[in-house]
């Protein structure tokens, strides 16, 4: 084996599913980022965990409006994705790089092009590291063909501005 840098550990861990995060801006337009770094921490309740670098306009906007959606997109939005990972929403009006449509509880919408959308309230957010974790509550999930959902591959980040595709075995 090669010797890697430790701060490029979590290249090891990918490709991940990448994921929309979408908050309301000031103004209460929808501004999205890309994340990879989430996961499920509990069923029951059920919570999740984003990180996100407290530098990101999105974790403001997180903070301010406690709460946020995840969106999962397919292959066909790889192109908006990138622009979306890549830009700042602080810098750049993100709203119309996607189609949003009106989440099922929360006032952040969810975007209607994905294969699916969770709904979530902040639970709390902790810093650690250049990072912080924020957890949300659960409070709606959204898919298209949820039955089927594998069937089609979801976008997976593997790192910077790379993506990849799974093919089942």
């Amino acid at each position: 084996m090669e010797r890697v840098p430790e701060n490029l550990y979590h290249r090891l861990l990918a490709p991940r599913v990448a994921a929309i995060i979408v908050a309301l801006k000031e103004d209460n337009l929808p501004n999205p980022m890309i994340a990879a770094w989430h996961m499920p921490v509990s069923i029951n309740p059920p919570i999740l965990a984003i990180s996100i670098a407290p530098t990101r306009y999105t974790h403001k906007l997180i903070q301010e409006s406690g709460e946020f959606t995840i969106n999962i997109p397919s292959p066909s939005l790889l192109n908006r994705v990138i622009k979306a990972g890549t830009i700042s929403g602080k810098l750049y009006d993100k709203s119309g790089l996607f189609k949003f449509i009106k989440s099922t509880k929360l006032r952040t919408p969810i975007i209607d092009e994905c294969m699916g959308a969770i709904e979530c309230t902040l639970i709390r957010s902790t810093e650690i590291g250049d990072h912080s974790l924020i957890l949300g509550q659960v409070v709606a999930v959204n898919a298209k063909d949820f039955d089927g959902v594998w069937k089609t591959s979801p976008l997976l980040h593997i790192g910077g501005d790379k993506y990849s595709i799974f093919q089942p075995i």
